[in-house]
């Protein structure tokens, strides 16, 4: 008997395949991570949230809640990506950018006003 023929092996629980995705998946936590930060020093600052539901989790359950909102928006996305990919892989990297995509308009906006507010205070 040859050492090449497959063994059967018991597939365990802990047994996941490799994600797909890892270094986009990388850039999009970071991105979500910047958009909490940068909201939460706006808020700080006497802005406001513009995303209704955001605000009303905001609004409830203070920073703990954003939080817990943003990293389960971020696993749904990350889960989805890796579903679509297993069966398109070309499907699956167009979601995972257009997620990143997506989730940098915002940290870009907040470092806009950010930045103008900086600006302005530091003319007068």
């Amino acid at each position: 008997m040859r050492d090449t023929e497959p063994k059967n092996r018991t597939i365990g629980f802990l047994d996941l395949p490799e994600m797909r995705y890892q270094t986009a998946y990388a850039l999009f936590v970071f991105v979500s991570a910047m958009d909490i930060i940068l909201t939460w020093v706006i808020l700080y600052r006497g802005g406001h949230e513009v995303n209704p539901i955001a605000r009303t989790v905001i609004e409830h359950w203070g920073l703990p809640g954003a939080i817990v909102f943003k990293v389960c928006l971020t696993v749904f996305v990350v889960v989805a990506c890796e579903i679509v990919g297993r069966t398109s892989d070309l499907k699956g990297r167009i979601l995972v950018s257009v997620a990143i995509l997506i989730s940098s308009f915002p940290v870009a906006w907040s470092l806009t006003l950010l930045s103008l507010s900086w600006l302005r205070q530091g003319s007068s």
